[in-house]
């Protein structure tokens, strides 16, 4: 079975074996092959510094009400924003990272779930906390993924049932039947940055966790990714995991987010 890794991911030079081992490629999005730089997403130098008193690194939730099938619904601790808040843990008390972690609800108006508007609220609400904090250079907006009740995203890290986690993209390009069209109110500077990120942290998962990490899924609009170079959209499992395997994946993907772009220089 072949799974990528830096050592081999030159041997991935078609569409068709870019979408077999590196992406899955959402209808809604157009793509070509000119788009995916393999060589050059892969080589990419993402490192920084990111020790220091000041936070390097911004966690928050566009979606803050996602659960998991055991979750106490109503204790944050057990929702998206409670394995967020395990994942800053992490950074700060393992690897001495400063970390702002925003628990800002932006999937809630008037005290319902409203999703239509999320990453425009989202938006508004981080803008104000990279003017508070303008050290800050890595975004993870933390997800957990929507799958059939019979699927069941789960593998075993280290001796422990750990959801796997997949990264996600936006090309700001619409797929209408064969052809492109562009999205001009949906800019993105960093589509390149972000697909790069995403690519090694994918690879970097395959070399130290194998089967953490699903292939990367790309779909046609921005999200969140579009507010700094190094951002990143990450699913934690889906709605059929336990907290437990959600809290489980989050060492491991502190550790590849710290080996792909951490740097002492």
């Amino acid at each position: 079975m072949f799974i990528p890794t830096f050592d081999n991911i030159n041997e991935i030079t078609t569409m068709e074996s870019i979408k077999k081992y590196l992406f899955t490629i959402d209808p809604s999005a157009y793509v070509v092959i000119d788009d995916f730089p393999i060589h050059k997403l892969a080589n990419m130098d993402l490192t920084l510094n990111l020790y220091g008193t000041e936070p390097k690194i911004l966690i928050m939730h566009t979606h803050s009400q996602e659960w998991f099938i055991d979750s106490e619904i109503g204790n944050p601790y057990d929702s998206i924003v409670g394995i967020g808040q395990y994942l800053a843990e992490i950074l700060v008390n393992h690897y001495g990272i400063s970390v702002v972690h925003d628990v800002g609800m932006y999937d809630i108006k008037d005290g319902v779930i409203q999703r239509s508007t999320s990453y425009e609220t989202m938006e508004l609400g981080v803008k104000q906390i990279l003017e508070k904090y303008p050290s800050v250079e890595v975004i993870i907006d933390l997800h957990r993924d929507g799958v059939p009740e019979h699927v069941h995203l789960v593998t075993e890290i280290n001796g422990q049932p750990t959801a796997q986690i997949m990264f996600f993209n936006g090309i700001t390009r619409y797929n209408d039947n064969g052809s492109p069209v562009e999205m001009p109110d949906l800019i993105n500077p960093y589509i390149t940055e972000n697909l790069a990120l995403s690519l090694q942290l994918f690879l970097t998962a395959n070399e130290n966790y194998a089967g953490l990490a699903r292939k990367n899924y790309i779909r046609a609009y921005r999200y969140s990714l579009h507010l700094k170079p190094r951002s990143m959209l990450v699913e934690v499992g889906a709605n059929t995991s336990t907290v437990q395997e959600a809290r489980n994946a989050m060492r491991p993907l502190a550790s590849i987010i710290m080996q792909v772009l951490s740097s002492k220089d």
